[in-house]
């Protein structure tokens, strides 16, 4: 797997396009197709975070395991 900076560096980029899609939600959708679109991608960046995060325990727990 990745190592420890690289993920931290994703999950740094992934946060922060979350709360640029949040502040485009609150303050620059016009239209009904615009917030359909932003909360799809906001909900596809929450997703993916929470799988990086799964992922990384995953691989915790079997390093854990290997090492015992």
């Amino acid at each position: 797997m990745l190592d420890i900076d690289t993920i931290q560096t994703v999950r740094h980029y992934i946060k922060k396009e979350i709360e640029k899609t949040k502040d485009h939600i609150c303050y620059g959708i016009d239209k009904l197709d615009q917030l359909h679109y932003a909360k799809g991608k906001l909900n596809g960046l929450e997703t993916l975070l929470q799988d990086l995060k799964d992922l990384q325990n995953r691989e915790d727990n079997v390093d854990d395991i290997n090492q015992t």
